[in-house]
């Protein structure tokens, strides 16, 4: 019976110990705006001042896996955050 209750406390240390790294990085890069960060904020066009749409249509792997729009009036590439970008 120790043996088990053991187990599952390293077990459950474990997974604590991994979901706290996982917000310490998602709040980290919050903080700096890089890529695993979360932005609520709206976001407007570099280039056109335009407003984003708040639901976005990646045009890229890139877009959909990390955020980001292609802008439809000027075509700008802009990462969440909202700076200009040359990934497609």
């Amino acid at each position: 019976m120790g043996g088990s209750l053991l187990a599952a406390l390293s077990l459950l240390v474990v997974l604590v110990a991994t979901i706290a790294f996982g917000l310490v990085l998602v709040i980290r890069s919050t903080v700096r705006k890089s890529a695993w960060g979360i932005n609520a904020n709206p976001v407007n066009c570099p280039r056109c001042n335009r407003l984003m749409p708040t639901v976005r249509k990646p045009r890229s792997i890139s877009q959909a896996m990390w955020g980001g729009w292609t802008c439809e009036h000027c075509g700008c590439v802009m990462d969440k955050w909202g700076r200009e970008t040359d990934r497609s």
